[in-house]
């Protein structure tokens, strides 16, 4: 009994201080001064960067093989768990369970550092050139107006396949390569300036059931993109994971920052792609009216893209995708984000201050 108390106590003093460091960890990196200038663009940018240079020249995803062995590895815990109980075998189910924790501990501490803190910086919107602005009507409508003027001409400069999507004009590394280019134009000490390449997900498929497109994975430094998407939408989802890895967390700003890039871009490829996502979210802001009037607009080839994107994910929805999103909807909760999965439409203001700049620039 002395035996056992000295271990439990041993454990005690393992994992106490752990949860209280963690803790400390998570408090500091809330506090915005210290979340941009302490972590984001000091601890954080250099673990991140450390990590960037071991993960950024294989080509295989760490996140892949991690999530195959995690849901390997979780089914035999808790069958070995179960095992344990119903043995009776107390101090193996202890050790286990101290293990388990001490794990979890490691795991919380490690996202404490490396990316939990990104969602208390400041906005992204500065280092993108924008300002807040005031939305009203008329401005939505102009906005959406401009843009779907601006879709129709990029779409024309692009070929497409028989069943009338584009077709890419680079391959997935080369357009890795290319909006890391773009980033690296935005020069505000914002964004980190190491190259993050892009990783093709093997397991595309089984992704798209969870309905992930994308997903950044920051204990690897890892920017992993679904290619089981519409080609339309591969360079703006590539953009925002890639906003992920060089330092912009909340899921609206990373929106924000892939299509501000990708309309900006002297790139036919990636002005369609930020464009197709930025009208769908303008026209869906709209009243019905005049929702049907911009719509009736758009060409007869972006509105078969968009129907042949509709359909591509209809295949997929379904209880394991309502699921993923119940679970990554209480994650972005859990981590600031007030509005959940919403706030990836929360765009509107953002796409409003381009076009005003844009227009401007025009005249």
């Amino acid at each position: 009994m002395e035996l056992l108390g000295s271990k439990k106590k041993r454990r005690l003093r393992v994992l106490v201080p752990l949860a209280l460091v963690s803790a400390l960890v998570l408090a500091l990196g809330e506090i915005p001064a210290l979340a941009e200038y302490f972590f984001a663009r000091g601890v954080t940018r250099f673990l991140s960067g450390c990590l960037n240079l071991i993960t950024n020249y294989i080509p295989f995803s760490f996140y892949e093989l991690t999530a195959v062995l995690l849901i390997v590895g979780g089914v035999a815990l808790a069958v070995g768990l179960v095992f344990l109980l119903c043995k009776r075998q107390w101090k193996r189910l202890s050790l286990w369970l101290y293990r388990l924790a001490l794990a979890a501990l490691c795991v919380l501490l490690a996202f404490g550092v490396l990316y939990a803190p990104l969602y208390c910086r400041g906005s992204v919107l500065p280092a993108l050139g924008l300002s807040d602005t005031e939305i009203t009507r008329e401005k939505l409508y102009a906005a959406a107006e401009f843009y779907v003027e601006r879709l129709n001409r990029a779409s024309e400069q692009l070929e497409r396949d028989e069943e009338g999507n584009v077709i890419p004009t680079s391959t997935f590394s080369e357009l890795s390569a290319r909006i890391n280019e773009e980033y690296g134009k935005l020069q505000t000490g914002y964004f980190a300036e190491f190259e993050v390449r892009a990783k093709e997900v093997a397991l595309s498929v089984p992704m798209s059931y969870l309905g992930i497109t994308g997903i950044y994975f920051p204990f690897y430094a890892e920017a992993n993109v679904n290619v089981n998407i519409p080609p339309y939408e591969l360079p703006v989802t590539m953009a925002h994971e890639i906003a992920h890895a060089k330092g912009v967390s909340q899921e609206g700003e990373a929106n924000v920052a892939a299509y501000v890039l990708c309309i900006r871009a002297d790139d036919a490829y990636l002005n369609y792609s930020g464009l197709m996502r930025a009208v769908a979210s303008l026209l869906n802001s709209l009243p019905q009216e005049e929702y049907e009037v911009l719509y009736d607009s758009l060409s007869e080839e972006v509105k078969r893209e968009y129907r042949n994107a509709n359909a591509h994910y209809a295949r997929y929805e379904g209880a394991i995708d309502a699921v993923s999103s119940f679970f990554n909807d209480i994650f972005l909760k859990a981590n600031g984000v007030a509005g959940g999965t919403r706030s990836y439409s929360q765009t509107a203001a953002s796409l409003v201050s381009l076009y005003e700049q844009l227009a401007f620039s025009e005249q």
